[in-house]
């Protein structure tokens, strides 16, 4: 008996000392530790020439897994990582991931590539990255304790949900601790902040977004985490009681495409969108609604096929053709998507030819033929998005314990924004420093968690720095409020005047903008400008002053053009671009801004195209620092383009974006202008200055359906020459059905003196809405109505917003519209026993998603109807009054 439990002990020593090596290692596979290995080292070149530290890292004692993730990231990180994050940095992140698979039972379950791909790395999109994994895994490794995977994956998305809630931002995206700090932010930072909260403790995950919906306009970002050996879906920040629900559940089945961009060279099951050196992304639209394969097959002239064409998929959103997927023909001329059962249209070029079509819903297999002639003939098209599909509610027991969830949660989160600070303490500083108290409280109030850095900022300003320092905030974003320091700002206002601005006569508005501003671009911004007066030498900087493109001429000479590998499209900080002397198109064209701003010259990146200028001699002038052997002025001579509206037009006032777009060709495609915001075309006929060249004019109307009636025009502008085109909008459908009925002497669930539908609808049919007013597709439709609340207000037609069941909000609920004015006719109230919505759902028949919006008239009958997500609600609202 001695000798048997000898003999098992022995071969348990030895099975146990077989796991640890067998286990040794991060990377699974000799081919795929090679294939790292010496992606690694050709990074390792580039980084050394500019960080030696990264020698004193990888010789310092590491465990292979240490060693192993850090190569892993480094051999694939973008650019922008590349060049401004340290190795300690790096090998920071490696540790806590090891130390979350070691710490969580489902962490250690994790398949080896799963790990690598969907745990390791800190990166989730385009965000600046920061110290989360480190603060969140501190933050949730107690409450997580006792729990299995599925229920962890539930729990940490309600910890997101105590933090942040949805409010539409601009484009940069915030880093997870400034998410956190400012308790809100758009779907894409709430999906990074959940990804990287998942990450934090071991439980994969990845953000999935569509890029365009097929139905409306606009886009949306969510997360998937791996659980239980397959991947779930969820709304970020938007916690539910169970996975693979969402309120974007039914809207993603009418998707056209679904991605998510993963780290490294990845070789799982899904489909293959593209794949290089540094990155795989990846097609999910399987995992989300019922998909077709649409196969492009390209010819040329003489019907051989065509490989290599450059094949785009395009969809319909905002008013432009926009690509959701871009693939290229193999030997026999072809590629294929997965994409939905909706239509698209195909854009495919190569070598100066081209083909252009539409892709009907029906069809799986499209013929083009290239042509050396650019498409230009004038369209009028309906394209239709996938059938609408229906999501099977949950359990109710389940919803109970979910709405206190959801409303502990949102107690949480106020509570935090109660420490923010007050009016009463902005009006004591602004006193103080003998500035105005409005301004010094508005630049408190947007800077939300992050408002003691601009307080800072305030506070020490002396008093001859004063009014230059509160010039400078007025040129920030709201966004820059909420991660800006004190110590950034104070260091570009402490170097403003290191050289006299070159304008004329001192132009205030100039230098506030284009000389002063820290913001140029979707940068972070940093301390550039410290940095550029101090690494290039006086004689150096007064030789860029005597002529900017000189500035633009060491770029030329001195900064590689890498088209590839800052693929996350991250702009690197202008000191990075120094000192890394590589970057892509737009990062140049940032150091190009900050190093004029450095010197005292006005520069920007034109709105409309983003190409980089500067002022000089009273005109704005482009320069190419990319493209030529001598940075030249770019001289295209310019025409002039009235736009007309004609006469019939369905919409009266179209708006750019929402109901046309013109875009120029360039580099073998059309590509968008940006005229988001312009007054140029904020009401036609208006005309334009355009270089001369080729532009395509897109106009559409959304039906309710979510199909699209559009027209595409194009036009020819010739340097010197005046050109007239007149636009028509297409009208949608204007039939006025009967949706539904509710009886007139129904009460409506609002506060104050009671009111029945009849009343409401006594002078005008009015608009009713059921809302859970924190949830996105709810706060769309209340920006809509804030933003034309003189419209609304102007129909006078009564409008009653009604929480849903289970749903809360502030008390005072008009703190929704983001302090923006809404119609007086507006009446508030809260369906607590979710009566009124059963009465809804039963009127028309179906299972609903909020917002539930309708228009009934005086005779109870519903004429309109809308439910869940849609943009432009509002628009929506006031053209249905009308008809």
């Amino acid at each position: 008996m001695k000798k048997i439990l000898t003999i098992s002990a022995l071969l348990l020593i030895s099975l146990s000392s077989c796991d640890t090596i067998l286990n040794r290692h991060l990377i699974k596979g000799s081919d795929k530790r090679k294939e790292v290995h010496a992606q690694f080292e050709k990074r390792l070149k580039l980084v050394a020439g500019y960080d030696s530290s990264i020698f004193k890292t990888i010789n310092s004692e590491l465990t292979t897994k240490e060693r192993e993730g850090f190569k892993f990231l480094y051999a694939y990180m973008p650019l922008s990582d590349l060049a401004m994050h340290s190795p300690e940095y790096v090998l920071k992140n490696v540790q806590l991931a090891l130390k979350a698979r070691k710490e969580f039972k489902w962490a250690r379950k994790v398949p080896a590539d799963i790990f690598l791909h969907f745990v390791l790395p800190y990166r989730v999109n385009n965000e600046y990255t920061d110290n989360a994994r480190e603060v969140f895994f501190y933050e949730l490794k107690e409450r997580l304790i006792g729990l299995n995977a599925y229920q962890a994956a539930l729990e940490v998305n309600y910890w997101c949900h105590e933090k942040v809630t949805y409010q539409s931002t601009d484009e940069r995206t915030s880093g997870p601790l400034t998410a956190v700090l400012s308790a809100f932010g758009r779907c894409g930072e709430e999906s990074t902040l959940a990804v990287a909260a998942y990450r934090s403790v071991g439980i994969p995950a990845r953000q999935v977004y569509t890029p365009r919906w097929a139905h409306t306009d606009d886009n949306h970002a969510w997360v998937e985490v791996w659980v239980d050996g397959k991947w779930h879906f969820l709304g970020a920040c938007e916690p539910e009681p169970e996975l693979n629900r969402g309120w974007f559940a039914g809207p993603a089945k009418r998707t056209m495409m679904t991605r998510t961009i993963v780290f490294g060279k990845y070789d799982g099951a899904e489909e293959k969108l593209n794949q290089t050196r540094y990155f795989t992304e990846i097609n999910l639209m399987s995992n989300y609604a019922p998909t077709r394969k649409l196969t492009v097959t390209v010819t040329d002239s003489t019907g051989q096929p065509v490989s290599g064409a450059k094949v785009e998929y395009q969809l319909y959103n905002y008013a432009e053709f926009y690509p959701i997927a871009t693939l290229q023909t193999n030997e026999k001329g072809s590629c294929t998507l997965t994409t939905g059962n909706g239509d698209l249209m195909i854009w495919a070029q190569k070598d100066n030819t081209y083909a252009f079509t539409k892709a009907d819903l029906n069809q799986n297999d499209i013929y083009l033929t290239l042509k050396k002639e650019i498409p230009f003939t004038n369209l009028s098209l309906t394209l239709t998005p996938p059938d609408e599909q229906t999501i099977p509610p949950y359990e109710e027991g389940k919803a109970e314990e979910h709405n206190r969830r959801i409303k502990q949660g949102n107690e949480i989160r106020e509570n935090y924004i109660s420490t923010f600070i007050d009016s009463a303490s902005a009006a004591n500083l602004a006193m103080e420093k003998g500035i105005s108290i409005d301004e010094t409280w508005k630049w408190l109030a947007k800077s939300r968690g992050n408002w003691n850095e601009v307080y800072t900022f305030i506070k020490n300003l002396d008093t001859k720095d004063i009014t230059v320092g509160m010039a400078m905030l007025s040129t920030l974003r709201d966004k820059d409020l909420r991660d800006i320091t004190a110590d950034i700002l104070y260091d570009h206002l402490s170097r403003v005047d290191s050289f006299p601005a070159l304008l004329e006569n001192r132009k205030v508005k100039e230098f506030d903008s284009y000389i002063l501003s820290p913001r140029i671009g979707r940068e972070f911004i940093t301390t550039w400008r410290s940095y550029l007066q101090d690494v290039f030498t006086f004689e150096e900087i007064g030789f860029f002053r005597n002529n900017p493109q000189n500035i633009a001429q060491w770029i030329k000479e001195f900064v590689m053009l890498d088209t590839e590998s800052n693929y996350y499209r991250v702009p690197l900080s202008p000191e990075s671009v120094y000192r890394i002397r590589r970057a892509d198109e737009y990062s140049m064209a940032i150091f190009f801004v900050a190093a004029c701003r450095s010197f005292g010259i006005a520069a920007r990146l034109e709105p409309t195209t983003k190409k980089p200028q500067y002022f000089m001699s009273g005109k704005w002038i482009d320069v190419d620092i990319t493209e030529s052997k001598e940075a030249q002025p770019l001289a295209l001579a310019s025409g002039m383009l009235t736009i007309n509206l004609d006469k019939n037009s369905a919409v009266g006032q179209p708006k750019y974006y929402t109901h046309f777009t013109i875009a120029r060709f360039e580099k073998g495609k059309y590509r968008t202008l940006n005229y988001e915001g312009s007054p140029t075309l904020s009401k036609l006929p208006a005309t334009l200055e355009l270089p001369e060249g080729l532009y395509r004019i897109v106009t559409g109307n959304r039906h309710k359906s979510g199909a699209v009636s559009c027209n595409i025009y194009h036009v020819k502008v010739e340097g010197g020459k005046r050109l007239q085109l007149t636009l028509t909008i297409p009208s949608t459908e204007s039939e006025k059905k009967v949706l539904g009925s509710l009886s007139t002497s129904i009460s409506l669930p609002v506060t104050g003196s009671p009111i029945t539908i009849g009343q409401i609808t006594k002078e005008k049919p009015a608009i009713i809405a059921i809302i859970d007013p924190l949830a996105e597709p709810s706060r769309h439709l209340l920006r809509d109505i804030s933003s034309l609340s003189s419209e609304f207000a102007d129909k006078g037609n009564g409008i009653a917003l009604i929480l849903a069941k289970g749903k809360s909000a502030k008390a005072d609920l008009a703190s929704i519209f983001d302090a923006n004015p809404y119609p007086n006719t507006i009446a508030l109230g809260n369906d607590i026993n979710g009566e009124f919505e059963a009465r809804v759902v039963q009127a028309v028949g179906k299972q609903q998603a909020y917002p539930i919006v309708f228009i009934v008239n005086n005779n109870g009958e519903i004429v309109y109807h809308s439910s869940g997500y849609s943009i432009n609600l509002g628009e929506q609202l006031l053209l249905a009054l009308k008809q």
